[in-house]
């Protein structure tokens, strides 16, 4: 007669434990691998660079191909005041020492800024300098200008769009208001100029960087009230001759944290050179191998153990005489 050697209960427990926990690792690693955001690295790619660009406030990374000279680092002078400071007082502090550095400021609206700087605070004023321009440049005019310094203030490197659309028109002021009362460049690119050349007229724009599908609706805009196609509209540097910022090789910008004080000086979209982040952290995992191993280990010393055992109970019982059958 052959006996079946079953495993005790002990063994039984630990071996369905050791099941649940690997059970266990195994749906943690792949819910743990698709989720973890890949590692920041000191270049990007377009498609990295749009999904980055979620936010809907700030600077975002949208896709972009209009870039090269179209695309400039720039230096931005951000001020946040209190809510009852005298503005014009302020803006005129400043522009007196920028005239004095030779510098024209522009104001522009503070989504050029990165969102993790736009969700801490809000400036009421956001100057760009002109190109060529350093963030010493940029501190200079608050700590020349006593009399007026803020609350707080943010020197900033930035990426901004510098375009000029440009599309032929037999009568340039007419096309311009027609541009006008459609209201898509408006609501498309905010603030924007107009130049009417002899038989042109060019749009200017400088602010927030506009993804692909922003600039074609931008050309289409301009092309349906001058009796023309989309790719008749010319997309030109605003600032010709500049080298300009390759967006594909651009990083990622870093999150930006505003620490206590009162000035602040960050730099969001200068580059970042081998800037890695491991997104996987050892500890834990190393933690549930270890005890994993522990109990498989547990598990296969109960198993051999209960089969010695068993064995020996067999060997026993073989030189057993047979009972006779009461029957």
């Amino acid at each position: 007669m052959v006996h079946a050697t079953r495993p005790t209960s002990a063994v039984r427990l630990l071996a369905l434990l050791n099941a649940g926990l690997l059970a266990a690792g195994v749906l943690s690693g792949c819910t743990a691998w698709a989720s973890a955001p890949p590692g920041t690295t000191s270049t990007s790619t377009r498609p990295a660079a749009a999904s980055a660009s979620r936010s809907e406030i700030g600077n975002g990374r949208p896709l972009v191909n209009y870039d090269g000279p179209l695309v400039q680092r720039r230096v931005v002078l951000a001020i946040h005041t209190k809510a009852d400071a005298d503005l014009p007082t302020l803006r005129a502090g400043v522009d007196q020492h920028a005239d004095g550095a030779n510098l024209r400021l522009a104001e522009i609206s503070p989504d050029v800024l990165p969102a993790g700087v736009l969700e801490q605070a809000v400036p009421q004023l956001t100057l760009l300098l002109p190109a060529g321009s350093t963030e010493d440049d940029a501190r200079g005019l608050i700590d020349a200008s006593t009399a007026t310094q803020p609350a707080q203030y943010f020197v900033l490197t930035v990426l901004v769009h510098d375009l000029v659309f440009e599309v032929d028109a037999t009568d340039p002021g007419a096309l311009a208001d027609a541009i006008a009362r459609e209201g898509i460049l408006s609501d498309a690119l905010g603030n924007y100029e107009t130049t009417a050349g002899a038989d042109t007229l060019g749009v200017s724009y400088l602010g927030t960087l506009l993804g692909d599908e922003m600039v074609d609706s931008v050309r289409s805009a301009m092309a349906r009230p001058a009796g023309t196609t989309p790719r008749r509209v010319a997309v030109l540097a605003g600032t010709p001759g500049g080298a300009g910022v390759d967006i594909a090789a651009e990083p990622i910008p870093q999150p930006v944290v505003l620490a206590g004080g009162t000035s602040h000086e960050v730099v969001s979209d200068a580059p970042v050179a081998g800037a890695e982040v491991d997104s996987t952290p050892l500890g834990p995992w190393l933690a549930y191998w270890i005890g994993l191993a522990v109990v498989l280990g547990v598990t296969v010393l109960l198993a051999g153990w209960s089969l010695v055992q068993r064995r020996r109970g067999l060997r026993a019982s073989a030189f057993e005489p047979e009972r006779p059958d009461p029957e």
